[in-house]
């Protein structure tokens, strides 16, 4: 008995341990991807003439947001399904087949293994590839393609989620409109890849399409474009669209109120600039991030003035309308007056002092005595500056003094007396203190940029960190640019096409691209250019 036990024992044990059943553990990670083994129709095929598409691949899959990832071009509609049983995938389109039409699939990361979410590839001419499938309804297969990449206009930076269209019509809104053929951005490198296509005419836009409708809407997402239109008789390569957050709506007065004497004008978007003529001068500024204007009624007998206002926006839309000013007994509600100045900048080639005060209100008087040089905590000298620029549409004061270098320390403070600024409501700001730091040739850097190109105009920027520029010059082919804080900053060059000294943005109104910037890479790729105090560098050499 004592023997029978001691057989039945293990063999209890092994009986329980067989209906226990747990996860394997270790074991090689699964690195390979689902592979495609059947395509219904087939790749290439022509004269289509089935209902469904079918995909079939060599072990379970998942799906991941189809209807986003999976690109079907032309499209088969938003309703368009993605049905999933065992190893195959089903695609049954909302819309009817065209004729004689090529259509494209691109599966992106939309099909992925169960275990490890590795995207399913496909294997043509012995080359992984992502899943793709190209057929024709008709009896032959368009080939030609149009491949570039998109690029941030203003940086280095990769825009990412960006889809690209492409439009045949002469007469489409692509504010409206939804384009025939369409793709999505590489979210590496901005890359991009439309095939087979017809030969024809098309414009090509990139926008974000953050509520995914295939429309562009420029107040919100990045936007860009190309002017000229693609004549494709062959494949296009190399292209490049500069994408750029710009709001291409055409500028409308949304709506006017009046609260006592003063008139809030309300713009439907951020204006640039504007004025105001009349009969009679009138006192107004820009307000919340310039898309109102602040307009104070004229201390006249009469209930209502006619007014006309002259405004443009950042891509150069006009408004040009008639207005009525008005002033009722209701009482205003008393804002409160607030006024900020920047720390100075000292430029050490012409020994010129540079800073800004911005302010709430229009200004009632300037009391020019109350600002001082601190030199230390004994040494207090007024300040009287020669010139003293006054912006009444954007609420700014900005000083420029000649101050010789010899007669300033290393740091030192101005000191703006309260009641410096008195506001037509009477108010008054408070102490303000900005900071003037200097640097000598040896506390500085100095560097060198030779530029080649066969633009006339251009404009050489090194912007620091924060893509601020430090300094520039325009149409200058030997730089040196000289006491620089030492830091790390790019360069850049902006092709100055129109010649203005600045850098336009796109215009879309006018079919105008944005200014192209090109920046300098080194060696080894990189943009970063590392100033050290007391050091010379280069002579960078930048080609464009």
């Amino acid at each position: 008995m004592k023997y029978l036990r001691f057989l039945l024992l293990p063999l209890w044990y092994l009986a329980m341990s067989c209906a226990t059943q747990t996860t394997p553990q270790g074991g090689p990670k699964d690195t390979i991807p689902p592979t495609v083994i059947r395509y219904s129709p087939k790749e290439n095929q022509t004269n289509f003439k089935g209902k469904d598409i079918s995909i079939e691949f060599d072990e379970a899959i998942l799906l991941n947001n189809p209807k986003e990832e999976i690109i079907i071009v032309p499209s088969l509609g938003k309703k368009t399904e993605f049905k999933l049983k065992g190893t195959t995938l089903t695609i049954q389109p909302e819309l009817p087949w065209r004729d004689s039409t090529t259509y494209n699939i691109n599966f992106r990361e939309g099909v992925k293994d169960l275990t490890e979410g590795n995207a399913a590839k496909d294997l043509r001419g012995g080359k992984e590839n992502d899943v793709h499938l190209a057929f024709s309804t008709g009896p032959e297969i368009d080939t030609l393609s149009i491949t570039g990449k998109v690029v941030s206009a203003l940086d280095e930076k990769i825009p990412e989620n960006i889809t690209i269209a492409v439009y045949t019509s002469d007469t489409f809104d692509i504010f409206e409109d939804t384009p025939e053929y369409f793709t999505k951005s590489n979210k590496t490198d901005g890359s991009f890849s439309i095939t087979n296509l017809k030969a024809g005419k098309y414009k090509l836009y990139a926008f974000e399409d953050k509520n995914k409708n295939l429309k562009a809407e420029t107040r919100s997402e990045k936007f860009g474009f190309l002017s000229k239109t693609i004549e494709l008789d062959s494949a296009v390569a190399g292209l490049q669209v500069g994408m750029m957050n710009i709001d291409s709506r055409r500028p409308k007065i949304q709506s006017r109120r009046n609260q006592s004497y003063v008139n809030t004008v309300r713009f439907n978007k951020s204006m640039t600039d504007y004025q105001l003529v009349s009969d009679t001068a009138i006192i107004s500024y820009f307000s919340n991030n310039q898309t109102e204007a602040l307009v104070y009624y004229p201390k006249i007998d009469i209930d209502s003035m006619k007014v006309r206002i002259k405004a443009i926006d950042s891509t150069l839309q006009f408004i040009d309308t008639v207005l009525y000013i008005k002033t009722n007994d209701q009482e205003k509600i008393k804002e409160s007056f607030k006024a900020s100045a920047s720390d100075a900048t000292y430029n050490l080639e012409n020994n010129l002092m540079q800073f800004s005060i911005t302010f709430t209100k229009p200004l009632k008087a300037i009391n020019h005595d109350s600002i001082y040089l601190d030199y230390d905590s004994i040494t207090r000298l007024p300040l009287k500056f020669k010139s003293i620029k006054m912006d009444t549409i954007f609420n700014r004061l900005t000083f420029n003094e000649f101050i010789p270098l010899d007669s300033l320390p290393k740091s030192l403070k101005i000191t703006i007396a309260p009641s410096y600024l008195i506001s037509m409501d009477d108010d008054s700001s408070k102490q303000m203190e900005p900071i003037l730091k200097l640097f000598d040739s040896p506390s500085t850097a100095v560097l060198l940029v030779n530029i080649q190109t066969k633009e006339p105009h251009f404009i050489i920027q090194l912007v620091n960190s924060s893509n601020k520029i430090v300094q520039q010059v325009a149409d200058q082919k030997k730089i040196t640019f000289k006491f620089l804080t030492p830091e790390t900053l790019k360069v850049r060059a902006v092709i100055d096409t129109n010649g203005n000294g600045i850098w336009d943005p796109a215009i879309y109104p006018q079919n105008r691209e944005p200014e192209r910037i090109i920046y300098y890479l080194n060696a080894e790729g990189k943009l970063e250019v590392p100033l050290r105090a007391n050091w010379e560098v280069g002579p960078l050499l930048l080609k464009f």
